[in-house]
């Protein structure tokens, strides 16, 4: 009798002690601004308390959705953003001389004790511990498991373009997409 109640005292304490997002209202969008200043998403990303990762992804060919269940560890490494401020992660704002971007931009935001973070990057600006645990993300989210998918979830594009256009418009240093330039030749 008693091998059974310390059982259920050690799980009770497991599940109670089982981590939790700190990180209120997550959502990691990848993006591309088009020459007309719309805005073209291409994944959609959110996670619940209980860890729950929701993904949409536009594909060449169709749109698709999954869920993830994060593991603990993992939901460790992320609520490790709320460490600092976003725009505390970033390290630089240019590119370096004859350095080329060409991959798409990015657009995190979530809520910590009330207050709301968010930010427009892309990989090379940002610091290591921070790119660790967004490709720690973009590994799930780019995944695409046929067992994870999933019914579609509600998403208000329309919101989420006008939320990334007004932070893409203060975290105005993000460069064009543009490949570096040719190597000169030397002439003899």
């Amino acid at each position: 009798m008693k091998k059974i109640f310390l059982l259920i005292v050690l799980c009770t304490g497991v599940l109670f002690n089982a981590q939790k997002l700190k990180l209120g209202d997550f959502k990691l969008i990848t993006y591309d601004v088009e020459p007309s200043n719309n805005i073209k998403i291409y994944s959609y990303s959110k996670i619940d308390k209980q860890g729950i990762l929701s993904v949409y992804l536009k594909r060449s060919r169709d749109e698709v959705y999954y869920k993830y269940q994060l593991t603990e560890d993992e939901i460790e490494k992320i609520n490790q953003l709320s460490s600092k401020k976003m725009k505390d992660f970033v390290v630089k704002k240019q590119l370096d001389k004859n350095q080329g971007y060409a991959g798409n931009r990015n657009y995190i935001t979530f809520q910590v004790g009330g207050k709301k973070d968010k930010l427009c990057f892309i990989n090379p600006f940002m610091d290591a511990g921070f790119n660790n645990i967004i490709n720690l993300l973009k590994d799930k989210i780019y995944k695409q498991d046929d067992l994870a998918k999933s019914a579609d979830f509600t998403i208000d594009f329309e919101s989420a373009k006008k939320e990334i256009i007004t932070q893409d418009e203060i975290d105005n240093y993000l460069p064009q997409k543009q490949l570096p330039p040719p190597p000169m030749k030397v002439v003899k």
